[in-house]
């Protein structure tokens, strides 16, 4: 019986990895967010401190396409629509509250949001967010 030593083991699933077209690490989170199913996620970020809560994004995804909100508060959640792409947000244009049409629209290209920084949370979503994300959808549907 033939073995391998497991360092090269690890070494030929990386070579097959690149050459699948897959970077080294983004097996994990990045592949799991690239392969959500279309609906409804929650992600919550790090960073809360005694002043302000925690940064959270809550966005609806068909495909690569992803309508959401980003803030800290429902209040103050900017309303996105972007793309996903691999663990980040990408290509987005965004609007402050209150969407309005005369509001101040924000196209930012590249990365918007790397929800690797993020946890998914499985909480249900407070109903002041659920709003809010409606409310973004139909100013995307305009």
């Amino acid at each position: 019986m033939m073995t391998i030593p497991l360092r090269r083991v690890m070494t030929i699933f990386g070579a097959v990895m690149l050459f699948m077209g897959i970077a080294p690490g983004a097996q994990g989170h990045e592949a799991s967010l690239q392969e959500l199913p279309d609906g409804e996620h929650y992600y919550r970020g790090h960073g809360a401190s005694e002043l302000l809560t925690a940064p959270y994004t809550l966005f609806r995804k068909w495909g690569r396409i992803v309508v959401g909100i980003h803030g800290h508060s429902a209040m103050d959640a900017a309303c996105f629509k972007g793309f996903l792409d691999g663990s980040t947000l990408v290509d987005a244009t965004r609007v402050l509250p209150p969407y309005t049409p005369d509001a101040e629209w924000d196209y930012q290209p590249g990365v918007m949001l790397d929800l690797g920084q993020y946890e998914k949370v499985t909480d249900p979503m407070v109903a002041a967010d659920q709003e809010a994300l409606e409310v973004c959808l139909e100013v995307f549907s305009r």
